[in-house]
């Protein structure tokens, strides 16, 4: 299994340049040469969005900032101070929603 933070990183780099989209990308938006983000493929890409938005049923704060954090790029800091709430609240709550995305994924994974 992959680093789930590595995945979520990726994951927030693939869903943040499909925005608006419907369609799946017949090529690469930037060049590999130019970009040195990770990406995902669109299969991948897809599982995990699926493994978020499953958590968005089950707790809707995490999934908040998970989306955030990886998707918006936001900082636990900035995070912390909109909430008003202390920096570990905030990064307990991040690692248990990459904990429970970690094994959706790995669900999904073992169904495909």
């Amino acid at each position: 299994m992959r680093d789930i933070r590595y995945l979520l990183t990726a994951w927030g780099n693939w869903s943040g340049s499909r925005i608006g989209t419907e369609y799946k990308a017949a090529w690469p938006l930037v060049t590999a040469s130019s970009d040195i983000r990770s990406m995902l493929s669109d299969v991948d890409g897809e599982i995990v969005e699926r493994a978020v938005g499953r958590l968005k049923h089950f707790d809707p704060l995490g999934y908040d900032i998970v989306v955030a954090y990886y998707k918006g790029k936001v900082s636990c800091k900035a995070i912390c101070q909109e909430l008003g709430k202390p920096a570990y609240y905030i990064t307990g709550f991040l690692a248990r929603a990459e904990a429970y995305i970690e094994g959706s994924v790995a669900e999904l994974l073992e169904a495909a």
